[in-house]
């Protein structure tokens, strides 16, 4: 990936400028636009799936309202045969007692009557009247049954048991009652005694022919592919009168059917781009659903997409021209300050007097033509600060000393002191070359707080020699400081301070240093207390803005800063004649 990365690259910086700006703009317009035309589409076709869904709904509960008023004419027959009197009074007969045959007849003409009334009309095969008692009545006319016989089929128990007054059936879920046809749609209804309301006298059953039905259905025309499915609450219906499609929608959404009454679902574990419109025939239980895919949903949605692609195109070729334009407008005038250059890199400094404008490119060429100008001039003064810069790094590489040579020669000092038996000179050496060796710690900018507390102490042995040890030095070092680390060169600088301007200038320039090092939470505070005369705020304030070859208080504060962040750094308390304490506030490091 990086070495693609790289050549990618590569091939970038070696395009012209003017490749890159046009580059530049089919980017900046033709992926906005490509990504505006996108999202419009995606906004647009959801619309458009949104709304023909809606559409299919509202056409889907039109075609229920007019299977509603199909199958009204079975509850009419069942509320006419309720209010009859002459049936209630024929069907309580039957039931009580043996008929006389004179009765048989009568009753037998009126009942037919009352069926033939019925049959052919609003779809009606067939009305059977289902009675109790008397059986030799009911097996005289085809259209008369016992009411065992409805007892044999199990979904009609709840019927038969008063816990509903009427139910229809599909006849394709028929089991047990053999007059009924596959394709017919069946209402049961209980005839109950008017006079002893609670007292069942028999059953009506109609017969509807279920075709009207399919033939509401079939008025709803979908596209290519697109699936029909009505369902009973036990199982599929309609397989043979409504066109099935090649099955694969309807046997993804019959294994996950939705809960609601209506509606618009998608279904489906992958992309979910299948849609399900939905809603339940109240009356007869059953769950119609039209199935079809996002893309059946959408059809009106792709001449959108296709005036969106020619648009795009549109744009874009608009843009490539329109880019070419105005970066051959811009480079133009470039290409000949980029003569002017490779000129000048020849040392032929050569100048554009006709300037127009004040854009970018004229203030460019008129700083190219100062700067040709000025160049000329500069050459000879360049040369020379060459030669000295070279002279001055010699005499520096000529100034340098090897510390280990300053190291041996100390060493060479002591040990003589030592044969002459003069321990004071000895003594002094050795502060003298340990202190060097902590103050340049080989190069490392860091230290311990051990070593840098030692150094400190080796500087004020040897002032003390000056001083004929009039300076007390006392270190107050917290348990677990020692092995901190820090930045070197931080008390030394401190210490001197306090010896210079605080001790130096009492009477009789004696006095006493206390250095301390404790910690705080997240910081480590080194201190260094004097008993010297003190210092103003004035006088503060210019150690931190006075400029020092060495380490002074202002160079100790920004390296302090520059290692620590800008909450760290060096603190100055004091007045005149009352001493000073100066506090250097560090972040706590790792130890060595």
């Amino acid at each position: 990936m990086r070495i693609v990365m790289n050549k990618l690259s590569s091939l970038y910086y070696n395009i012209n400028l003017r490749t890159k700006l046009v580059m530049s703009y089919l980017i900046l317009i033709i992926i906005p636009v490509v990504v505006l035309v996108y999202f419009s589409y995606v906004t647009i076709h959801k619309s458009v799936v949104e709304q023909t869904g809606k559409a299919y709904l509202e056409t889907l509960k039109q075609a229920e309202k007019n299977i509603t008023f199909g199958i009204e004419s079975a509850y009419s027959i069942a509320d006419l045969t309720q209010s009859n009197y002459e049936i209630q009074q024929i069907l309580r007969t039957i039931a009580e007692r043996p008929l006389t045959s004179a009765e048989v007849i009568d009753f037998f003409n009126l009942l037919n009557k009352n069926v033939s009334n019925h049959v052919g009309k609003n779809n009606v095969l067939k009305v059977n009247y289902y009675m109790k008692g008397n059986p030799a009545f009911v097996s005289a006319n085809p259209n008369f049954f016992a009411v065992d016989q409805l007892g044999q089929e199990a979904s009609l128990q709840s019927l038969l048991n008063g816990e509903t007054r009427e139910t229809w059936l599909y006849g394709g879920d028929v089991e047990h009652l053999s007059l009924v046809q596959s394709d017919e749609v069946i209402f049961i209804k209980e005839i109950k005694d008017i006079n002893k309301f609670q007292q069942v006298l028999g059953y009506i059953m109609v017969e509807l022919d279920a075709k009207f039905i399919w033939n509401i259905l079939g008025d709803i025309k979908l596209p290519t592919g697109a699936e029909k499915v009505v369902m009973t609450p036990h199982k599929r219906i309609g397989l043979d009168q409504l066109a099935s499609g090649d099955g694969g929608l309807s046997q993804i959404y019959m294994r996950d059917l939705p809960i609601e009454d209506e509606g618009i679902a998608s279904f489906g574990k992958q992309d979910r781009a299948n849609y399900a419109v939905f809603s339940k025939a109240t009356a007869l239980d059953w769950n119609i659903a039209l199935l079809m895919t996002e893309n059946h949903l959408g059809m009106n949605s792709r001449w959108i997409q296709n005036f969106m692609l020619a648009l795009a195109g549109i744009v874009s070729i608009i843009a490539i021209i329109t880019a070419f334009f105005i970066s051959g407008s811009i480079t133009k005038r470039l290409k000949k300050l980029v003569q002017l250059i490779k000129h000048a890199e020849k040392g032929n400094f050569e100048t554009e007097d006709n300037i127009r404008g004040n854009d970018e490119y004229a203030r460019l060429q008129r700083s190219f033509n100062k700067m040709s100008m000025r160049i000329k001039t500069l050459i000879e003064e360049v040369y020379q600060a060459q030669i000295s810069k070279q002279e001055a790094e010699m005499k520096l590489l000529y100034a340098q000393i090897n510390p280990h040579f300053v190291y041996n020669t100390l060493d060479i000092i002591q040990w003589s002191a030592l044969r002459i038996d003069a321990k004071e000179i000895a003594e002094l050496t050795e502060s003298l070359a340990k202190f060097l060796r902590l103050s340049l710690n080989e190069g490392k900018e860091h230290i311990s707080v051990a070593e840098e507390v030692l150094e400190v102490s080796k500087y004020m042995h040897i002032i003390n020699y000056r001083y004929r040890g009039a300076i007390q030095f006392i270190t107050d070092i917290e348990a677990g400081m020692n092995e901190r680390v820090m930045i070197k060169m931080i008390l030394q600088p401190l210490v001197e301070n306090a010896v210079v301007h605080g001790i130096r200038h009492k009477k009789g320039k004696s006095g006493t240093i206390i250095v301390r090092a404790y910690r705080e939470d997240a910081y480590m505070y080194l201190e260094v207390i004097d008993d010297g005369v003190g210092m103003s705020s004035e006088r503060i304030q210019h150690m931190f803005e006075m400029e020092s070859r060495g380490y002074g208080v202002k160079n100790v504060h920004q390296r302090i800063q520059v290692y620590y962040g800008a909450e760290c750094g060096l603190a100055f308390y004091s007045e005149p004649r009352s001493g000073c304490r100066a506090v250097a506030k560090l972040k706590t490091s790792a130890a060595l």
